[in-house]
């Protein structure tokens, strides 16, 4: 095939020794149904197969470049950023595999909504048994709230509107190694709107090879950090102690204690008023997901005098979300279905 001069969009790739599932990540892209794109693959050094089993590809939108020496992911990034040619940049790892519509889908969605510059999609995560499928929130105010705490787009599943990122300085930042996705969105969503399309596009690999597995610490010393900032922009400089509490909730790991389910309850209700007080986030989209949240950290605790379904439904997170009946009704029977395998599997 013939490769334009200046393709609608660049499927950005870096590559660092990726020869186990890279033949499946290349096969995905290239027999998407859109077809004007430039795949432009980074490889950062490889020193096994990778860069071999690419030039066994005979399709000329295959745009291979080569850093002389290891820069890592975050370099890499900011290289395809500043290289690409497409009107759009879509991301792409190289052990992911895309769905043969996702970049048409991507496309049609950015042309007829003009003022988005981050589309991504729902991801099902592979290679794990229940296919268990992340559904991301729809619209640029929820995904705004969930920047909050956590990402709001799956960063190999995004499509960028390049013009935005390159006008408006927005790069990775190399002092966020391993969460570089995660504070850019923060950045960006400040000049554009973020959007998802609400199916799956994409298969997104999880194992022990994963980025976030292999330097989960490090990343979990950077997420710290970047959350703390989100803190001090609702007007909370939070002390040790509270800066634990806000880790143990926003990951969803408490430990199995009713006075600290207090904490978390009361934390966050503080967060909420706090927005209240500076109205950063939109308040009813806030509300809902301080809920969301406070919901998963009750439900993963054993009902046995710690958090029982009434304990849950009697916070005032559920009324200052003002969220309707149905809402509460299809959240009891989440309770009841995850206590039913609860109890099935002896938790």
């Amino acid at each position: 095939m013939t490769l334009a001069n200046c393709p609608r969009v660049t499927v950005l790739m870096p590559v660092c020794n990726a020869a186990s599932h890279l033949l499946d990540a290349i096969q995905s892209i290239l027999g998407q149904t859109f077809i004007d794109f430039e795949f432009l693959i980074i490889d950062d050094g490889s020193t096994d197969d990778s860069v071999a089993l690419i030039k066994n590809f005979q399709d000329a939108r295959i745009r291979l470049m080569h850093n002389e020496v290891n820069l890592g992911l975050v370099a890499s990034l900011n290289r395809g950023l500043e290289s690409a040619r497409g009107e759009y940049i879509a991301r792409m790892d190289a052990d992911d595999i895309s769905r043969p519509g996702r970049l048409a889908k991507l496309v049609n969605y950015m042309d007829k909504n003009p003022e988005v510059g981050v589309c991504g999609s729902w991801v099902r995560f592979i290679p794990e048994a229940n296919r268990y499928i992340w559904k991301l929130p729809k619209g640029s105010e929820e995904i705004r709230c969930w920047l909050f705490s956590s990402v709001g787009v799956a960063h190999p599943a995004v499509m960028m509107r390049r013009k935005l990122f390159v006008e408006n300085g927005l790069f990775y930042d190399p002092d966020y190694r391993h969460i570089e996705d995660y504070e850019l969105w923060g950045r960006a969503i400040k000049y554009m709107e973020f959007a998802n399309i609400q199916e799956v596009l994409l298969d997104y690999r999880i194992g022990p090879d994963q980025i976030c597995a292999r330097h989960e610490s490090d990343q979990m010393a950077t997420v710290v950090r970047l959350r703390a900032e989100r803190l001090r922009e609702l007007g909370i400089n939070p002390s040790s102690p509270e800066q634990e509490l806000h880790e143990a909730i926003m990951n969803c790991r408490i430990p199995a204690d009713k006075d600290f389910l207090d904490r978390a309850e009361q934390w966050l209700l503080r967060l909420e008023s706090a927005n209240k007080a500076v109205g950063k986030y939109n308040l009813e989209i806030f509300a809902r997901r301080m809920l969301e949240i406070w919901f998963s950290i009750c439900s993963t605790l054993p009902d046995n005098g710690i958090c029982s379904w009434k304990r849950c439904r009697n916070s005032t997170l559920w009324s200052n979300a003002e969220v309707s009946l149905w809402y509460r009704i299809r959240a009891s029977g989440a309770w009841i279905i995850e206590r039913g395998f609860g109890l099935r599997h002896g938790r």
